[in-house]
C-alpha cells in the first residue's frame, strides 16, 4: 500500500509535526493560486490552468490530512483525493506540454488521440489509487465497466462511428487544418477534426460542422499545393488574330502577382461560336481562398487591355448596320485641336509650330488603363511615350538591393517615357495606374518623319531634355562630377540620330 498523500510520499513527512505538514500544504496551495493568476494573464499559458486546479485541490487536502486520525476513513479518503488530483494534474500538464511541442514543430497532432490517451491514463490512475490506497477490489469495477461500455456502445453507434471515422481521417490524412476541400457540393477551409465532426469555414464565412462518418464516405477534392488550377472563358471578335489575342491575355496574367509562375498560364482557342471566337484561360493560383478576387482582377484588367488594343467583345446578337459615308468629319478637326493642346503641355514640344506639331497627330491614339495595371515596365525597351490625360499613376523603381520602391505619383496633366522613345534607352522605371487612367500614346514613327524633315528640331528637343536631366541630377546629387548640359545634349542628340537616321 502507498504511504499516503503526495507530500508524504515525496518528502517522507511521517515523523514531522502536523503543523509543518499543514504549513507546507498551505504554502504550496498559495503558490498554486499565484501560478493560476499568472497563467490566466496569457491566452497561451491559460491551457495549463486545469492542471494547476488539480494541484491546488491536492494541496488543500494535504493541509487537512495531518490533523485527522491516520486510520480513519475520512483521512484515507482525503489522502486518496490528494494523490489522485496530484497525479491528474501531472498528467494534464504533460499532455498539454506534448501538444504544445507538437504544434511548434508543425506536426499533425491529433486531438482525438490526445483526448483518448488522456482519458485512458486518467482511468488507470483512478483504478491504481482505488486499489492501492483504499484497498478497493477493482475486478468488479472492470467487469461492470465492460458491461456499461457494451450498453453505451449500442446506444451510441452513430456517435462512435463518427469518432472512429475521425480516427481514420487522422491516420489517412486526406486533408489537414488549413487545406481547402470540396465534397458533395460544399467548399471550405478545414479548421480542425473533432470527436464527432470536422469544422470547415466557407468563403462566405459560414461555419460547416460535418460529421466525420459522412466525410469518410465522400469523395474529397483537396486543393492543397503551391498551384491550384482555375479556368475562365471569354468570347472575342473574329477580326482579332488568335495569336495576338493570346499574347494580350498572357501579358495580363503575367502582371497578376497572385498567380503561380510554375505551371505557367495557358490560353487556347476552343470554339468558333455564332458571334465570337471562344478562348479558354487556364491559370494556377497560390491561394485558393482568393479565387473570387483573382478572377475579378483578371477580368477587369483584360477588359482594359482588349479595349486598348481595339479588340471587341461582341454581343450575342445579330446586328445589321447601315452606314453612310460622309465626305468630311468635323470631329476630326476637334480631336486634332484637343490632341495638339495636350502636346503643348510637354515641355520639349512647346517650341514646335502648328505644322510640326500636327505631323505627330497621325501617330497618336488614346488608351485607357485600369487600377493596378502596368503601363510600362522598368528595363523594357520602348518606342512610345505617354501623355497623361486623366487619372493618377505611380512611378516605381528598383533600389540598390533589388527591392521595388515608390518614387512619385503623377496626376494629369503629366507625361513620361520620352527618354526611352527618343534615345533607345531601356525604361528607367515602372509606371502603374493608381486609378483608372486615360493616356495619349505617342509612337516613334511620328518623330521619325519630323526629324527627317526638320533636323534642327531634334537638336532643340535634345537641349531641353539635357537641361531637365541636368537639373534632376543636381537635385538628387547622384554624382559629384556631373556632366554639363551641353555634353548631355550632344550625347542625347547622337542617340536620337542613331535611332531616327537623320
Amino acid at each position: 500500500m502507498l504511504s499516503g498523500s503526495p507530500l508524504e510520499i515525496l518528502f517522507d513527512l511521517g515523523s514531522v509535526a502536523p503543523v509543518w505538514h499543514t504549513l507546507l500544504g498551505f504554502s504550496l496551495l498559495l503558490v498554486a493560486g499565484l501560478g493560476w493568476l499568472y497563467l490566466h494573464a496569457s491566452v497561451t499559458r491559460r491551457r495549463f490552468g486545469g492542471a494547476v486546479v488539480f494541484l491546488a485541490i491536492s494541496f488543500a487536502a494535504e493541509s487537512v490530512v495531518p490533523w485527522l486520525p491516520r486510520e480513519s476513513k475520512l483521512a484515507m479518503t482525503l489522502r486518496a483525493i490528494a494523490l489522485l488530483t496530484f497525479l491528474f494534474g501531472l498528467v494534464r500538464a504533460l499532455v498539454i506540454m506534448a501538444d504544445h511541442v507538437a504544434r511548434r514543430r508543425r506536426t499533425d497532432f491529433s486531438t482525438i488521440f490526445r483526448d483518448l490517451a488522456t482519458l485512458l491514463v486518467y482511468g488507470i490512475v483512478f483504478l491504481l489509487v482505488a486499489r492501492l490506497e483504499l484497498n478497493v477490489d477493482v475486478t468488479p469495477l472492470l467487469a461492470t465497466s465492460a458491461l456499461v461500455t457494451a450498453v453505451i456502445g449500442l446506444a451510441l453507434q452513430e456517435t462512435l462511428g463518427n469518432i472512429f471515422s475521425g480516427l481514420s481521417l487522422q491516420l489517412q490524412k486526406p486533408f489537414e487544418p488549413g487545406d481547402w476541400v470540396r465534397f458533395d457540393g460544399h467548399l471550405g477551409r478545414v479548421q480542425g477534426i473533432g470527436w464527432r465532426s470536422t469544422r470547415l469555414v466557407t468563403r462566405s464565412l459560414e461555419l460547416l460542422d460535418v460529421p466525420n462518418a459522412l466525410l469518410a464516405r465522400e469523395v474529397i477534392t483537396n486543393y492543397r499545393g503551391t498551384g491550384i488550377g482555375d479556368d475562365l472563358f471569354v468570347g472575342l471578335s473574329y477580326g482579332a488574330p488568335p495569336n495576338r489575342v493570346k499574347e494580350i491575355i498572357l501579358r495580363v496574367l503575367h502582371h497578376n502577382r497572385a498567380l503561380a509562375t510554375d505551371p505557367a498560364p495557358q490560353v487556347w482557342v476552343i470554339e468558333y461560336g455564332d458571334f465570337a471566337v471562344k478562348y479558354r484561360i487556364r491559370f494556377w493560383m497560390t491561394d485558393y481562398s482568393q479565387q473570387d478576387r483573382v478572377r475579378d482582377e483578371i477580368m477587369t484588367s483584360l477588359w482594359y487591355a482588349l479595349r486598348r488594343n481595339g479588340i471587341e467583345i461582341p454581343f450575342p446578337i445579330r446586328t445589321l448596320q447601315l452606314q453612310r459615308v460622309r465626305a468630311s468629319f468635323p470631329g476630326d478637326i476637334e480631336r486634332q485641336r484637343d490632341v495638339m493642346g495636350a502636346l503643348r503641355q510637354v515641355d520639349f514640344l512647346r517650341g514646335l509650330d502648328e505644322e510640326q506639331l500636327a505631323s505627330l497627330v497621325p501617330s497618336l491614339y488614346d488608351v485607357e488603363y485600369g487600377l493596378g495595371e502596368i503601363i510600362c515596365r522598368e528595363g523594357e525597351t520602348g518606342n512610345t511615350f505617354y501623355v497623361l490625360r486623366s487619372g493618377v499613376v505611380e512611378v516605381l523603381a528598383h533600389g540598390l538591393r533589388g527591392e521595388e520602391r515608390h518614387v512619385a505619383d503623377l496626376a494629369a496633366p503629366a507625361f513620361f517615357g520620352e527618354m526611352s522613345l527618343l534615345t533607345g534607352e531601356p525604361r528607367s522605371a515602372t509606371v502603374r495606374a493608381k486609378s483608372d487612367a486615360r493616356v495619349l500614346v505617342v509612337e516613334r514613327e511620328g518623330f521619325d518623319g519630323l526629324f527627317r524633315s526638320n533636323p534642327a528640331v531634334a537638336e532643340t528637343i535634345s537641349q531641353t531634355l539635357a537641361r531637365r536631366q541636368d537639373e534632376l541630377r543636381e537635385r538628387r546629387e547622384q554624382t559629384a562630377a556631373a556632366e554639363t548640359a551641353e555634353r548631355i545634349s550632344r550625347r542625347l542628340l547622337a542617340s536620337m540620330r542613331t535611332i531616327f537616321g537623320f
